[in-house]
């Protein structure tokens, strides 16, 4: 077992090693799409989708195999103690010894094989759609840990920029102090910001650690610091679509192409082919048949011409009352096939509105991206200045410090805003269906 684990992981690298760009200090960057192709190929719940599949094929085969003609080989031996005429109180010993095949095939049976049939190869389609949906699902839970893990990583980088630029101020504030030129007060503030600083990186980090692991448990790899094998790629802005097709065509799409819709469209046709096999058994059945074997008494040893019996023909059955149970199955039927349509229903309206929502959470997300690149230009801006100003010794060390908070708060609004665009945009995708493409 332990060695398979072995070759899965090292298959697993070198795949990855394929698609990687660059290495950096022994780290294989891994993009977005590569993180899909690897949940799909290694995550339990597709492998247990695609097991549904193969089992919903077992099925197809066996109403399938009700076209086929059964053949048995039949042999036994009888012994028959009989006192019915027993005059001295002992009994009458017999003993028969039979041997033949039989075949029997199911002519016509009101057409209920050829709905069990088609309801069986609908529910393999089903299973597919149900895969189908099982990988779309995860496409965009892989999406969210993907991004979970740049959006940490951006509050590492933040505050470690701001920790830096403390310590420049810090270190400036140090030199100022030895020639009398400032307070000690100041050179504590700056301590004070860089280690604030530092706080924040350490618990960015452990947040960082945390969504590797919500990956790694995606991508099924079970591995001690993940974080120091793999690198992730921050996708560019011009690499996420900003408009999007007009919202009938996604509805169209989806339409067509939803799994979750599919497999709600094929659950009402198998639930109205229930209602035509339930109705089947207001027909006859006819079946052929034919028996070819050897019958004897006392032995063993069969003679083809005194102990051979052999026959065949047609046989038809009707089925004139069955105390309702007929009725009682078309009923529970048809109110299958009412649920079923009611859930179609049910699952149109919740795509149209799941598309609807999102599409307007990307736009918005959008608005508020370009809102948090003009605040942190001006902030920015602001933080520059008011450091001129204080080196210049026009402004206060409060202002500094106000203006840095800023800035990295800014920072921290702009890398959410960003990472809400992508988390939208892979929403949208996932509900219209185009994550499966």
């Amino acid at each position: 077992m332990k060695k398979r684990i072995l070759i899965a992981f090292a298959a697993l690298f070198c795949a990855l090693s394929i698609f990687a760009q660059e290495e950096n200090l022994g780290k294989v960057k891994m993009t977005l799409e590569e993180a899909k192709k690897i949940a799909l190929e290694q995550n339990p719940t597709i492998a247990r989708a695609q097991a549904s599949i193969d089992a919903a094929m077992a099925a197809i085969d066996t109403a399938r195999s009700a076209y086929l003609p059964s053949l048995d080989l039949n042999a036994g031996i009888t012994r028959l103690r009989d006192n019915a005429t027993r005059p001295n109180r002992d009994f009458d010993n017999t003993t028969s010894y039979e041997l033949g095949l039989s075949a029997s095939w199911l002519v016509f049976d009101g057409f209920a094989r050829r709905f069990r049939k088609l309801s069986a190869e609908l529910g393999g389609e089903r299973a597919i759609a149900a895969c189908d949906d099982a990988k779309r699902l995860l496409i965009e839970q892989v999406a969210y840990a993907y991004y979970n893990v740049l959006q940490a990583q951006n509050s590492m980088n933040i505050s470690q920029e701001d920790a830096e630029f403390n310590k420049i101020l810090k270190e400036d504030a140090q030199k100022k102090y030895e020639l009398g030129a400032s307070k000690r007060s100041e050179v504590l503030n700056f301590e004070y910001q860089v280690q604030s600083a530092e706080a924040n990186y350490v618990i960015s980090k452990r947040s960082w650690r945390v969504a590797w692991i919500s990956l790694g448990h995606l991508l099924n790899i079970q591995q001690d610091d993940i974080w120091d094998s793999l690198e992730l790629v921050s996708p560019a802005e011009s690499d996420v679509e900003n408009n999007f097709p007009t919202l009938s065509e996604m509805m169209a799409y989806a339409s067509e192409n939803r799994p979750d819709l599919k497999a709600a469209r094929q659950a009402v046709e198998v639930a109205e082919l229930s209602v035509k096999t339930a109705k089947a058994a207001w027909y006859p059945t006819i079946a052929a048949f034919g028996n070819y074997g050897y019958d004897r008494t006392h032995s063993a040893h069969f003679n083809k011409h005194y102990d051979r019996s052999i026959n065949y023909g047609l046989k038809a059955s009707w089925n004139l009352f069955d105390g309702l149970n007929t009725q009682a199955n078309i009923k529970q039927a048809q109110a299958d096939l009412i649920v079923a349509q009611k859930n179609l229903e049910e699952c149109e309206i919740a795509v149209e509105s799941e598309i609807r929502q999102n599409r307007l959470a990307l736009e918005a997300s959008w608005e508020v991206l370009k809102k948090e690149d003009s605040l942190l230009e001006v902030a920015t801006q602001i933080r520059d200045l008011v450091k001129e100003e204080y080196d210049g010794g026009t402004a206060t060390i409060t202002r500094v410090n106000e203006a840095e908070t800023n800035l990295n708060d800014t920072k921290m609004a702009r890398s959410n805003a960003w990472i809400s665009v992508l988390n939208a945009f892979e929403t949208l995708s996932s509900a219209v269906g185009y994550n499966l493409k």
